[in-house]
């Protein structure tokens, strides 16, 4: 794990590079950003969503009035509920996103995310707390699509979509066959 995370900031580290030494006529910003994720396991038992937080950092790189490409490195609160219990997931994502710019300030992304996972938990009502319980993979692909909009103040919301291309619960489990994480996520940030 410690080599995907790794394998991770250097990936963050090497893209806030490449934007830095950009073009002078590129416009470069970065900044915070939160929001909401909401979640849940597709193809389990365990069907339900599953509210969590979203916090990070973002850097965005605007080529031209058409394209721009964005990176953030986030910690993403996932999981699912069900009538048992919950499971909770926690990730450290790294989207990076193309964006196409539609009209002004809206923007469409498109891209993947890549997540390592931080920790779990199986909460099973009247029964037990599992704290990672080696079910879950460590290391997933999403493909995340989305809506945005930069403010002329400096303040960015986002919209996005995300489908695992990756399992979440490993293939020896009985519900890891074709299991996979799947969110909406809302997002506000302030760029410098």
């Amino acid at each position: 794990m410690k080599q995907k995370f790794v394998l991770m900031f250097v990936s963050m580290l090497f893209l806030g590079v490449s934007l830095a030494s950009a073009e002078e006529n590129n416009r470069l910003y970065w900044g915070p950003k939160a929001g909401l994720n909401i979640s849940t396991i597709t193809k389990s038992e365990a069907s339900a969503w599953r509210a969590g937080a979203n916090v990070g950092m973002f850097a965005m790189c605007r080529y031209n009035d058409y394209w721009g490409l964005e990176a953030d490195l986030m910690f993403s609160m996932m999981g699912t509920d069900y009538d048992e219990g919950n499971i909770r997931l926690n990730y450290l994502t790294l989207p990076i996103l193309g964006k196409l710019y539609l009209f002004r300030n809206l923007n469409m992304q498109l891209g993947p995310q890549f997540g390592v996972k931080v920790y779990d938990k199986i909460n099973m009502y009247d029964v037990a707390d599992v704290k990672n319980s080696g079910a879950f993979t460590g290391f997933e692909v999403m493909f995340v699509v989305g809506l945005g909009y930069e403010f002329n103040f400096g303040m960015t919301a986002d919209v996005r979509y995300g489908i695992g291309l990756t399992n979440s619960i490993k293939d020896s489990y009985a519900l890891g066959d074709k299991c996979k994480n799947e969110m909406f996520q809302i997002s506000v940030g302030w760029r410098f």
